[in-house]
């Protein structure tokens, strides 16, 4: 991951098998050893496994976003008991958030001998609240939506206890799935609105008369999978995908304006904290590799004209087939082996390290945008040929910015 310029590497801290009696509908603790669930010295909690991948990732040079999903039964709200996927209690989400963030501090020694924990600054509030296999109440008895309404009371307890703990964390909404599903998802700007006490379209989101519930986020996030090539809108206005993350934006915005969606940061950040294609080989359905090299990077571009802040891959490496393709993501940036040591990198690595992409300016020439592998400023010759057959040659220099973004036009 760090060989491939990654600078955040999500993971996603599974509270229900992490604290014990997770799968019990009564709390742990004993009048003996009673639990404060903000403690994260709490003997009823395990970090260890977290504690070492945390360690791993911070010693590369990266960091780390941490996504808590899964609730503890005793921790569900009194709606949905079924299963981890139900929306917590917003005090005992909280407590859970803050006991976290105090652990990933960058002061928290667990003495386990390998001293201070490093920091964790950015953490994310679950995982696609609009599909139905990610979040519980979706619907109410009524078959009216429950779960925009539901998990931003959980977003809002779950904001004040990580910036409880340092005004400086950085709090991501849960990333929303692409599409709406009639019974199974919502779709993404239709919960997006909903939560945020807004109204309209796409084209003209306004606030709701006399709504008066105030949602705060660092980021919102969206997964804007993709059906074919990156320039795909979709036909639905309230779905989404990589050429509608404008309209998104335009959303964010007016809820900002209208003091609904505020951030203690500044101005709620857009991220995308999954996207990918599955590339073929190994699914007979994925992209070609060239063809997913290409579309990358354009994408990666789109994402900046969209001002997105951060993106996150997909995955690193490609998953085990499942009992079909269809089943798993074989979107890595590595085609799976054997082993790690045997996974080989694929063509699409070197548009996620390095993209470039360029257009034709109409008859002006050629404009290009790209992102140097390691983010920072550097001088980026650029070479060009007239013809399949030709030879290479400098054609101009530019200087990437600070964050190592590049852009410019070669004229003809």
């Amino acid at each position: 991951a760090a060989d491939g310029g990654v600078n955040i590497v999500k993971i996603n801290l599974y509270w229900e098998y992490m604290v014990a009696n997770g799968e019990s509908a009564d709390r742990p603790g004993s009048e003996a050893t009673p639990f404060d669930a903000t403690d994260p010295a709490s003997p009823y909690y395990n970090w260890s496994g977290y504690d070492r991948i945390i360690r791993k990732i911070d010693s590369r040079g990266m960091d780390t976003l941490l996504g808590i999903v899964s609730t503890p039964k005793w921790a569900r709200i009194s709606a949905c008991v079924s299963s981890g996927v139900c929306s917590a209690k917003p005090d005992d989400y909280a407590d859970f958030a803050k006991a976290a963030a105090q652990r990933y501090s960058g002061t928290f020694d667990p003495g386990d001998g390998d001293g201070v924990l490093p920091r964790v600054r950015f953490y994310q509030a679950g995982n696609e609240p609009n599909f139905y296999l990610f979040y519980k109440p979706f619907l109410n008895p009524n078959g009216s939506p429950a779960a925009p309404y539901e998990y931003r009371k959980s977003l809002n307890a779950f904001y004040g206890a990580i910036h409880s703990v340092d005004d400086s964390n950085v709090v991501v909404a849960a990333g929303l799935a692409p599409n709406g599903v009639k019974g199974k998802s919502i779709a993404p700007l239709d919960f997006t609105r909903r939560a945020l006490c807004m109204t309209g379209t796409y084209k003209n989101p306004r606030p709701i008369a006399g709504c008066n519930f105030k949602v705060k986020a660092d980021a919102w996030a969206i997964h804007p999978y993709t059906t074919g090539g990156p320039t795909h809108v979709p036909a639905s206005g309230d779905d989404m995908s990589v050429a509608a993350l404008p309209r998104m934006q335009k959303l964010l915005k007016a809820a900002t304006k209208a003091g609904k969606l505020t951030s203690n940061n500044g101005q709620t950040q857009l991220w995308i904290t999954e996207f990918s294609w599955d590339s073929k080989a190994p699914d007979p359905g994925g992209v070609p590799w060239a063809l997913q090299t290409r579309w990358v990077a354009q994408a990666m571009y789109l994402m900046y004209k969209a001002n997105v802040r951060t993106m996150i891959w997909f995955g690193l490496r490609d998953q085990p087939k499942g009992a079909n393709w269809s089943w798993t993501f074989q979107s890595g940036l590595y085609l799976r082996g054997a082993s790690i040591a045997k996974d080989k990198p694929k063509q699409v690595l070197k548009a996620f390290r390095f993209p470039f992409y360029a257009q034709l300016a109409g008859k002006t020439g050629v404009s290009f945008w790209g992102r140097t592998p390691n983010s920072q400023t550097a001088t980026i010759d650029l070479f060009g040929r007239r013809g399949a057959r030709g030879g290479f040659s400098k054609i101009g220099s530019v200087k990437a910015n600070v964050n190592g973004i590049f852009t410019g036009l070669i004229r003809k």
